[in-house]
Parts: C-alpha cells; sequence; structure tokens
C-alpha cells in the first residue's frame, strides 16, 4: 500500500486567484491579461503558468491519424478537488499549419478530467508526482502529398486549465498551462506512378476502365485479366549495397545502416544468411569486427538512455478517456532510417510495461511499432505517437482510493525490444517512466463476473439520473471529456460501453417505461479493435443468437468495450438492463428518449407581400419556439436587433417582435430563426438544430 508523505514537498496554498479562476474570469474575460488587443483591463497578470500543468510531449501517428499532447500534473491540490467530486478539466485544443498559406487550422478540443490526490510513495520510495495524462484526437484535416513529396505541417496544442481554449485562436494564451508546437508527418498518397514497374498494368486497368465505365473495379480487373493486388504499390526494401551507396553521400557510418544486418550476425553466426552478410560487408569494405565489438559492449543496468542521437522517446502516459498508453517519440536526424517515404524504411519499436499492482514487477504488456524514413526535416525534429490500450477492469478501486502505478516504455530502434526484461536497451533507443492514474470504479475481484455497462449514450451512467433518465449536473462524454447540457436526454444511436468478461455471454434487454413494452436487442454491429502494427485496427462483427446473447470479446478486438449499438426511435423513458448468462442479478439504467427536433416558425406582418415595408418603418411579427429539452434559441436580422433566449415562447403565433429600419438599411434583408436542444445525438454530439428564415424587401 502507498505511503502518504508526511511532509508533502509539493503541499502548498492554492492561492485565490487558481480558486476562484472562473469567477475572477466571468465578472472580466481579460483579468488575466490573456486576451491580446481586449479593451477590458487586466488586472492581473498570468499567462502559461505551468505550476500546476504543463504539456511536455505532443505526436501524431500517420496511419492512425491521432494527435495527442501528453501532460504532467505537478501538484496534490488545486483541481477544484478529489476523485468523488466533479474536480476539474484540463482542455487540450489542437491546430495544424500545413505550411500551404492558410496558416494554422483548427483541429478541435478534448478535455481530461483532473483531480486533487494525495502526494504518496510508490514502491521505489519515490513521489507519485507529476502524474502523466494524455489529451488525444483524431486529425480532422484532410491534406495529400506524394512520398516524393513529403508533407510535414506544424502541430500545435493549447492546454489550458478549466477554460476550453477558443476556437479558431491558435495564438491565444491560457492563463494556466502552456501551448507547444511541433512538426509532425503526413502519411503520403502513394501514386502507382511513382514506381515504374506498375505503369504497363495501370495502363491497361485505366484502357479497360475507360471503354466499359458501367463496370465494377473488380470486374474491370478480371476483364483486364489484372490482380488488384498488383496494382498495389509495394515499397522498396534497401540492401546493404543500396545503403551504403545512398549514405556515403550523406555521411552515415555503418554502425547505423548495417546495425540490424550486424546484429542478426550476432544471433545466428552459423546461418547461410550470415555468411552472405560477411561477403556484403566485406565487398563493401565495413569491418564488421568493429561494429560487433561496438554493439557488444553492455549498458548499466541502471541506465535509461543507449544511443539517442536519432531518435528518442521523450513522454509515456495514459489517455485518461480511453485508457491508453501513449508514448511520444522525437526523430532527430534527415537521414540514417533506411530509405525514404518510397522506400520501406525502419521501424521504431515500443514495448509497453506496467506494474498494476505498484510492488515494482513490471509486467510486458506489448510491442508496437512505427515506420520511419529518411526525411529533410525542419529544426526541432519530427514528433510522432504510439499507442495501445489497457484493460484495467480488474484493477479498478473506489474513488476514496486514488490508483497511481508507474508504466513504462523501451524505445529500440530496427531491432525488437525485450519482452522478459524491462530494464534492457538495444544499442540504439532509451526508456521513460511514468505515473499514469486509473479511473475509479466498480471493484471487481479475480475470476469475478457481473453484469455491468459503466457508459450509455456517451455518458458515465453515474452521470445520468436514475428517475428522470436525464443527464445530471457536471455530465461530460466520456470519450473526450467535454460537458454536456444539465438535463439532456438521448436520441438517435444509444451505445453501451462496459467491462469485458471473454468465455461468458451476454444480453441487452430494453423496457418502454410508458408502453410496457420489451424486447431483447438482436442486430449487430460492428467492434473496432487494436493491432500493434499497422493498420493498428481489426474490426469484429457482433452478432447475436437467436436467445439474444453476444459475447463478450477479447479487450484487443474491442477497444472501447462496445456491449451493444441499438436505435429505439422512441420519445418515450427506456430501462435498459444487461444480463450475462448464468450470472445471477442484472444491471440497469433509465434514459428519456428524446427523437424530435425543436419546432420553430417567424410570421411578418405584411399581409403575404415581401414588400410591405418601406424603409424607415419597424417591422413587426411573431416568432415560436417549442421543444421539451430546449438548450436555445435566436432570433436575429440584417436590419439589426435580435432575441434570444432558453424559453418557449407563448402558444402559435409564438412572441411578439419588432425590428425598427432607417432610411440607410439596405432594401433587400431577412429574418431568421435559430434554434437547439439539449439531446444527445447519437452518443457523441449535443443539439438537433433547426433554422428557418424570412426574406423583406424595403420599398
Amino acid at each position: 500500500m502507498a505511503k502518504i508523505i508526511k511532509k508533502d514537498k509539493l503541499k502548498f496554498k492554492v492561492q485565490s486567484e487558481r480558486k476562484n479562476f472562473l469567477s475572477l474570469i466571468a465578472k472580466n474575460a481579460n483579468y488575466f491579461g490573456n486576451i491580446p488587443g481586449s479593451k477590458l483591463k487586466q488586472k492581473l497578470t498570468i499567462k502559461q503558468n505551468v505550476f500546476y500543468e504543463e504539456i511536455n510531449c505532443i505526436g501524431y501517428n500517420p496511419d492512425t491519424k491521432i494527435m495527442e499532447a501528453t501532460f504532467n500534473i505537478k501538484r496534490s491540490s488545486g483541481y477544484s478537488g478529489n476523485l468523488c467530486t466533479a474536480g476539474s478539466r484540463e482542455y487540450v485544443r489542437f491546430y495544424m499549419d500545413f505550411n500551404d498559406g492558410a496558416g494554422w487550422i483548427d483541429q478541435g478540443v478534448v478535455a481530461i478530467n483532473v483531480h486533487d490526490i494525495p502526494d504518496t510513495l510508490d514502491c521505489s520510495k519515490k513521489s507519485i508526482f507529476p502524474i502523466t495524462y494524455t489529451a488525444a484526437l483524431p486529425k480532422k484535416t484532410n491534406k495529400y502529398s506524394t512520398c516524393k513529396n513529403p508533407l510535414l505541417p506544424k502541430m500545435r496544442a493549447i492546454l489550458s486549465w478549466n477554460l476550453e481554449p477558443p476556437a479558431d485562436s491558435p495564438d491565444w494564451l491560457p492563463v494556466w498551462g502552456n501551448v507547444k508546437s511541433c512538426n509532425v508527418q503526413m502519411k503520403p498518397f502513394y501514386w502507382l506512378f511513382d514506381i515504374d514497374i506498375y505503369k504497363h498494368k495501370f495502363a491497361e486497368f485505366l484502357s479497360v476502365a475507360s471503354a466499359s465505365p458501367m463496370l465494377s473495379i473488380k470486374e474491370i480487373a478480371e476483364t483486364a485479366n489484372i490482380a488488384l493486388e498488383d496494382l498495389k504499390p509495394v515499397a522498396k526494401k534497401l540492401s546493404l549495397e543500396d545503403l551504403s551507396k545512398r549514405y556515403k553521400r550523406a555521411d552515415i557510418a555503418p554502425g547505423r545502416f548495417a546495425f540490424k544486418a550486424v546484429t542478426n550476425m550476432m544471433k545466428y553466426p552459423d546461418s547461410q544468411i550470415t555468411a552472405d552478410t560477411k561477403l556484403m560487408l566485406n565487398k563493401l569494405k565495413i569491418d564488421y569486427g568493429k561494429l560487433i565489438d561496438k554493439f557488444s559492449i553492455l549498458q548499466p543496468l541502471d541506465k535509461s538512455k543507449a544511443n539517442v542521437e536519432w531518435e528518442e522517446l521523450e513522454c509515456v502516459g495514459l489517455d485518461y478517456n480511453t485508457e491508453t498508453l501513449v508514448a511520444s517519440v522525437k526523430i532527430k536526424k534527415k537521414n540514417g532510417y533506411n530509405g525514404d517515404l518510397c522506400d520501406d524504411g525502419s521501424r521504431e519499436y515500443v514495448a509497453f510495461w506496467i506494474d498494476w499492482n505498484d510492488d515494482c514487477s513490471w509486467e510486458y504488456l506489448n510491442t508496437v511499432q512505427l515506420n520511419v524514413h529518411d526525411i529533410e526535416i525542419p529544426a526541432g525534429g519530427l514528433c510522432y505517437q504510439v499507442s495501445m490500450p489497457i484493460d484495467a477492469t480488474m484493477y479498478r478501486k473506489l474513488c476514496q482510493n486514488p490508483n497511481v502505478i508507474r508504466v513504462r516504455g523501451v524505445l529500440s530502434w530496427n531491432l525488437l525490444p525485450s519482452t522478459t526484461d524491462p530494464d534492457a536497451l538495444n544499442f540504439y533507443g532509451n526508456r521513460v517512466d511514468s505515473h499514469i492514474q486509473l479511473k475509479p470504479g466498480v471493484v471487481i475481484g479475480p475470476g469475478e463476473v457481473i453484469p455491468l455497462f459503466n457508459i450509455i449514450g456517451g455518458i458515465p451512467v453515474d452521470k445520468v439520473d436514475d428517475t428522470t433518465g436525464l443527464t445530471k449536473s457536471g455530465a461530460f462524454f466520456a470519450y473526450n471529456g467535454i460537458g454536456v447540457p444539465t438535463g439532456a436526454p438521448f436520441g438517435g444511436v444509444i451505445v453501451l460501453n462496459g467491462p469485458s468478461f471473454p468465455g461468458f455471454r451476454y444480453r441487452i434487454k430494453v423496457r418502454n417505461t410508458v408502453t410496457n413494452d420489451i424486447y431483447y436487442l438482436s442486430n449487430s454491429f460492428t467492434a473496432v479493435g487494436w493491432l500493434p502494427i499497422p493498420p493498428y485496427v481489426q474490426y469484429t462483427t457482433q452478432t447475436p443468437d437467436i436467445n439474444g446473447y453476444y459475447n463478450f470479446l477479447n479487450p484487443d478486438k474491442n477497444t472501447l468495450n462496445v456491449l451493444a449499438r441499438f436505435t429505439p426511435g422512441t420519445n418515450d423513458k427506456l430501462e435498459v438492463s444487461m444480463e450475462v448468462e448464468f450470472i445471477a442479478g442484472t444491471f440497469e439504467k433509465t434514459i428519456q428518449m428524446d427523437n424530435v427536433a425543436p419546432q420553430i416558425a417567424i410570421s411578418v406582418d405584411d399581409g403575404g407581400d415581401c414588400t410591405h415595408y418601406s424603409k424607415g418603418d419597424t417591422i413587426t411579427g411573431h416568432y415560436y419556439v417549442n421543444d421539451l429539452y430546449l438548450s436555445y434559441f435566436s432570433l436575429g436580422s440584417s436590419f439589426g436587433g435580435g432575441i434570444s433566449g432558453n424559453f418557449n415562447t407563448a402558444p402559435l403565433p409564438g412572441n411578439a417582435f419588432s425590428i425598427p429600419t432607417n432610411a440607410s438599411s439596405n432594401p433587400c434583408g431577412h429574418i431568421s430563426l435559430y434554434a437547439v436542444d439539449k439531446t444527445i445525438i447519437n452518443s457523441q454530439s449535443v443539439g438537433h438544430d433547426v433554422w428557418t428564415g424570412y426574406n423583406i424587401c424595403l420599398q
């Protein structure tokens, strides 16, 4: 059990500007002077204060298109409450600049829930702080390039505590938090004409396609007697001779490009491959004996770095939303990776280790690979990331008992790292240790199986009221941390997520509390899984048997633990329950459905003649808004003026409005009405929104 530090070196008094942050900026948005050009007078200057939290690494994976920012929580308090409270949020907004003159393009925002956690000592008698978290988000903007013309945009991440960074504001500076930028690499689009061998086959394919445009791609290939697989470019793997010629010009020593070949010689000294390699190295006048001596030097067991001249593992953290381990890797040089983007290149391997019980016993999890190449990189290198999900089902603790544990990442270039020795380093690479915090939850003992789902409609079940079926105050989306309105119902697709118990089966029962109709889900859905190598994803179709039972999947086949995906198509309140075959008891949750958008209307007192009014007249009419779960509405006009609110109007024709015009008003204009409700749509977004308008021509 972790020991609480009596004299906490991190213990301090949280300053009032941190405690009262939201109320201070509510009174004056520029209270801390972080809004450039603001007319509001600042009271105190605080910008990018990293005393409590700080981004240390950012990265991007070209294959998964996932952006990440890894940040440290440095203090034991200052985060608005412990794990049994709502705590606070660390927001990260991402931007991309593709160097095409368009500037920074907003890629979206994600939030991580953080809390006050007492400082304790881990099994090695070290403080658990800092605790490392990762915020991850898929890139939105798509850009394309060929392998001959690498696209290396700059990525930016803005970390801001308890205040969401404003959209489309890449230069905005947070009060609490910081900004970090780095160049990243986009995955190229491989044109067939990049490689001469495909020209002839592709020409035949195009000839048939142009002559028979109604044929499918498969039919065209069969007609042209071409295997579709032959049309897929295969990156060339460069030989030792190729690499020697190429790197002689780049002044890259054999100790780099011949590393894998020589280490294989050491591993398999009597093989034919080793004999062939010796002949080639002799031909290239490379002294493999010296290289063997070089690579045989043992590293000290406690040393965390081998050779990091070319690549370095900089951070290891946990994406708290999806419980995914993330490693940030920086590529430092433009050459030495066994070929450019049109070639096969080489591999960076990251082995993940974890100490589940904080007993200084490392458990190997898996090794993830990243493909890297020779690229004319900008100053500062290129920032990449790799990730792997973890299954913490059997390691949950109650919120009163924070669960902070150790993780380790071990980087190795072009040679698989050890899966048995967590301290071992290969010649190229390093290792990084971090403390991460696992989410609290239901404690499940070894071998125990219980009916349970912990997310419904994208919202944690404890954030949905059991009586009303609506969201509680402080509710948020489980997988991105973004807040949702209080009192929100659910519409569209309902997704259930929960722990998996492979070897058992479960089924989902739905009862309409209004009609008392009962049914078991019988639809198929696709679960998305994980792979340690590109394309990093796998798909599994979940189909229930005749009695409605689905099989629990292994975690690697269902990374978000999706148990069901269904569309009730009603506006009634539903009781959703889960049964596990041969296990006593059920787990149930009530949700209120809403599949109806707000009703809105505009009527203008013009007798049906849109030219009824003249310049200088006051336009009058009515607007109507009605919805059981209205979020807000806005009535606007191109002539000026407007009304907004979060209330329903009187019955049709609604509430009256009046809009004055003047002699300088544009004769052609319009009145518009927009409304949105609170409904959680398809378990991933908020609000049915509707719009209507009315055109007016002033005489």
